[in-house]
């Protein structure tokens, strides 16, 4: 009886843990020749209500560096590009839009 408690709390504080993962937390790029990038998942996930799968598995794997994002890329469509095109959400192309991302 004492297992089955014991495995019932791990299951639960594991579960509890993943929940509470969930979101990603805030991220700061650095990019080599530009202003930190600061990105929250708070205001993509939970006030834009966007699902983690719509960035993440298609375009962003789900552990931070795994991989080589660059300006070039975004401004032709690639990563944050795919939303940030000016239809979507404000887009990246427009230089007055910079300090929205590098600050």
């Amino acid at each position: 009886m004492k297992k089955i408690f014991l495995c019932s709390a791990v299951l639960v504080l594991f579960a509890f843990n993943a929940e509470a993962a969930t979101g990603g937390g805030d991220r700061l790029f650095t990019p080599k020749d530009a202003k930190p990038v600061f990105f929250s998942h708070e205001q993509h996930v939970s006030v834009k209500g966007m699902k983690c799968s719509a960035c993440h598995y298609h375009t962003f794997q789900m552990s931070q560096e795994s991989y080589a994002m660059n300006m070039a890329k975004i401004t032709k469509g690639e990563f944050c590009g795919i939303c940030h095109n000016g239809e979507r959400s404000f887009d990246v192309k427009d230089k007055a839009n910079c300090v929205r991302c590098h600050k």
